[in-house]
């Protein structure tokens, strides 16, 4: 009897583990489902392009303008990864295969050196780098990357690419250490673009979306003058800004949280 009864409890934990495992890899397609329309738009719209062009376009006459009050020294910090290359054919490849972001398979994919450059990124790196300006290139790819990404960026035209304008990622993803390395010697940073708003300083490194919305509110006058955003749908710290432990959920959390999150029209019949 007592044999009997451990089997039964067997086949049912084993039948609540198939249907936990098939809960969630449904909740991966979906995720996948979600990931697609964003890499779509990104990658065949020519509203994003356009978008694109107009950030680079107003980045140039802001340093144009600081340029003009005769700034010693000028310095623009961008970053790279869906702000001057274009990684969709990972987040493209991520969502076919409906399988999570990892070091390992990103590693790989900037050793394939395959990024593209944004529209408008290159023209405005070497606008700046000829025109007076140094510009610095701060991500957080990792260092075992360095060469790959340098090659990458070197082929695609990206100008004054070296161990002091590269500045990838050493010990933490907040960037604020590199970028006050860049002012410790002596440069003036007259413009920022990126595509997250960690990409402009520490104020909202691992803050949730309240945090980062009251930012964006504190700081408006700055935005189109001095920061520069590129939209980035598929991935960024706003997703993790969703909640707390985010990173860490099963799909089918993060599925949940991010329905949560939405604001729904309350039609009334």
């Amino acid at each position: 009897m007592m044999n009997a009864v451990k089997f039964m409890s067997c086949v049912t934990l084993i039948s609540a583990l198939c249907a936990c495992t098939s809960q969630e890899k449904l909740a991966d397609q979906r995720l996948a489902d979600q990931s697609t329309m964003a890499v779509n738009w990104m990658q065949q719209s020519g509203e994003y392009q356009a978008i694109a062009l107009q950030t680079f376009r107003f980045a140039t006459l802001a340093f144009q303008q600081a340029a003009a009050r005769g700034i010693h020294s000028p310095a623009v910090i961008v970053d790279l990864d869906e702000t001057m290359i274009d990684n969709s054919a990972y987040q493209a490849w991520a969502a076919q295969q409906q399988v999570p972001f990892t070091d390992a398979t990103w590693s790989q994919w900037t050793h394939a050196k395959q990024a593209l450059a944004i529209p408008g990124a290159v023209d405005f790196a070497r606008y700046i780098d000829s025109h007076g300006g140094t510009i610095f290139y701060v991500s957080n790819r990792a260092e075992q990357d360095r060469q790959a990404t340098a090659d990458n960026l070197r082929a695609l035209g990206f100008p004054g690419i070296s161990s002091e304008t590269l500045l990838l990622n050493t010990s933490s993803s907040n960037k604020q250490a590199r970028f006050d390395s860049i002012k410790n010697q002596g440069y003036q940073v007259v413009v920022y673009v990126g595509d997250n708003l960690n990409d402009f300083g520490q104020a909202t490194w691992h803050k949730n979306n309240v945090q980062r919305r009251r930012f964006v509110r504190e700081n408006h006058d700055k935005f189109g003058t001095e920061f520069f955003l590129l939209p980035n749908p598929s991935y960024g710290d706003w997703e993790s800004g969703l909640s707390s432990n985010y990173a860490k959920m099963s799909p089918s959390a993060k599925l949940q949280v991010r329905e949560q999150a939405l604001r729904v029209w309350k039609k009334t019949p």
